[in-house]
């Protein structure tokens, strides 16, 4: 008999996505689920469709809790699961027939920790690598890896021997946690499908503080893996290429006149200072060696430039 997987589904005021979202679990091919329905406090009537939903579907549990955010949500959702194998499906999103068949059987065949899938037009290459391998590859930004946590089937032992939770109360929890389970997998597997849909409901014209507070997010996060790699040399090198590249982001978005102008004086600033300490790095791809070289030569007046160009 296959393996009890469980699927945990945070839910707050999704009412008008929830229902198409718990019918995609329910049509999965593959049967043996426990699917782990948290109700983080909703004030909607998001509560109220998940009970009709458990009351039909006898694999339904539902645990209605008070806000706590989504991280709080999912890491509820982790202690109640009952099987060693978890998914997270986000509530207003939606999942093929096959997001768990697929991605089980490959994770038995690779006898892999993690197996992330593709997502709407993302489709990784098929591709199986170490865990070391795939957080070298999200650092840096290469292909074939992504940061979220819900296109990926993992081995709920990652999170709990680890002691790894999503960060309770703070935003972009996916990218504080991902790299780490990452770290602690022996294997981490990628296929082609696109098994997952993610449906962004968020207004795509960001305010000026929406953009600030991501870039933010981006530079902060990148210095947190920096200092949780400081004893792995390749992994710090692969952090500060990262940090590298958030703030070249932060320049861009500086020329772009999206953000105040204060900003990029100071990515101007560390990226000068910093310069040399990437001479030897060995994952600085040529892109960020020309950046590197057109940015602090001539008060970073060709950079400027180049990059405005691009932008109009």
């Amino acid at each position: 008999m296959k393996p009890l997987i469980s699927v945990i589904v945070p839910v707050y005021n999704v009412e008008d996505f929830v229902g198409k979202c718990l019918d995609s679990i329910v049509r999965q091919n593959y049967e043996n689920l426990d699917i782990v329905i948290v109700d983080d406090g909703s004030t909607d009537g998001s509560g109220g469709i998940c009970d009709e939903f458990a009351q039909k579907e006898k694999r339904a549990r539902v645990f209605h809790k008070k806000n706590g955010g989504l991280s709080d949500a999912r890491n509820f959702g982790i202690k109640k699961a009952k099987s060693e194998i978890i998914a997270f499906v986000d509530s207003d999103d939606f999942v093929g027939e096959d997001f768990i068949g697929v991605m089980y059987r490959r994770m038995s065949e690779k006898n892999a920790d993690i197996v992330a899938c593709g997502y709407n037009s993302i489709r990784p290459k098929e591709e199986t690598m170490t865990g070391k391998q795939a957080v070298i590859k999200l650092l840096v930004g290469q292909e074939n890896v992504d940061i979220v946590t819900w296109n990926k089937l993992y081995k709920k032992k990652i999170f709990v021997d680890n002691g790894i939770y999503f960060p309770k109360g703070e935003k972009h929890e996916d990218s504080r946690t991902t790299y780490k389970l990452f770290f602690k997998a022996e294997r981490v597997a990628y296929i082609p499908e696109s098994l997952y849909v993610y449906v962004d409901r968020k207004n795509s014209l960001m305010n000026t503080a929406k953009v600030e507070e991501r870039l933010k997010e981006r530079e902060m996060v990148a210095r947190e893996a920096v200092e949780y790699f400081k004893d792995d040399v390749d992994l710090k090198q692969a952090a500060e290429v990262s940090l590298l590249s958030a703030k070249y982001a932060l320049l861009d978005f500086v020329i772009a006149g999206k953000i105040e102008p204060k900003y990029g004086s100071l990515a101007k600033e560390w990226i000068k200072k910093h310069k040399k300490n990437f001479a030897n790095n060995k994952y600085l791809t040529d892109k960020l060696k020309f950046y590197n070289l057109i940015s602090t030569n001539f008060g970073g007046r060709i950079y400027w430039l180049f990059r405005k160009i691009i932008h109009e």
